[in-house]
């Protein structure tokens, strides 16, 4: 039998689901959450030379179990199926909003441009007084050949008071040959309108990064942050004819509205 991604990733969801009512606490349903937004400064595509500035939302709405905010690279709704007092596991489904454009960099002159497609999530968080890390799995389920990822990080985070906290630590995201090639990859046809040599991405360790950062209570309604991310493209991400500097930086100063 052949073993894909896709088992585990179908596997996780089931185990999830047949565990949250032993593991979920019990919660009122009352609305809460933040939003905002600010300002960002990232590279023109994942793995461009040239960045861009462009605005960076901040959201968050949570109802009970259920919340719609940023999960990974996705804007999306979800359910906390399961929580105690250190894990909170998640399902759900979003969207990236911005995928890469042909307009976005000149470089990409002749590839077209990457579809919007709806991905299913589901996700694994710990947390205590001093760290921070999870675990998101995303599968494509619109039929737009965008795959299968693994996104993962770990964060050390300080609270020199209540209003005030800290975090820092590295990230690392794999992904399959479908993702791959549809962000990496340089078909036959793309390659005669590009100029671009063809070329075949394969799954593998997409990136590996660090981030630091900060978040801080203006008020009880008002909250600030910044962060600065640090990236390097790997393996068959690096070695594609689209990357033109392996190296990545992005940072985004941020205000939100806290109810």
């Amino acid at each position: 039998m052949r073993f894909t991604l896709a088992q585990p990733f179908t596997l996780f969801c089931l185990l999830t689901v047949a565990t949250s009512a032993a593991c979920a606490e019990s919660s009122q349903n009352e609305f809460s959450g933040f939003i905002g937004g600010g300002v960002g400064v990232k590279p023109n595509y994942s793995g461009a030379k040239e960045h861009k500035i462009d605005f960076v939302p901040a959201l968050k709405l949570k109802y009970g179990p259920f919340f719609v905010g940023g999960v990974d690279d996705l804007i999306a709704l979800g359910w906390n199926v399961a929580n105690t007092d250190r894990w909170t596991f998640s399902l759900g489904v979003g969207t990236n909003i911005s995928p890469r454009q042909e307009s976005d960099d000149a470089h990409l002159k002749g590839l077209g441009d990457i579809d919007i497609t709806p991905r299913a999530f589901t996700s694994a968080v710990y947390e205590n007084e001093y760290f921070k890390g999870g675990v998101i799995l995303t599968q494509d389920v619109g039929g737009n050949q965008q795959g299968f990822k693994l996104a993962s990080y770990a964060h050390l985070q300080w609270r020199p008071t209540a209003s005030l906290r800290f975090y820092t630590g590295p990230s690392l995201s794999w992904a399959d040959s479908d993702y791959m090639q549809t962000q990496y990859g340089v078909t036959a046809v793309q390659a005669a309108r590009s100029g671009l040599n063809r070329y075949h991405a394969g799954s593998g360790l997409e990136k590996v990064g660090w981030e630091m950062g900060m978040e801080y209570a203006l008020t009880p309604a008002w909250l600030i942050g910044a962060r600065v991310t640090a990236q390097h493209l790997e393996s068959q991400a690096a070695d594609s004819p689209i990357v033109e500097k392996s190296g990545q930086v992005s940072g985004a100063l941020f205000a939100a509205w806290r109810f």
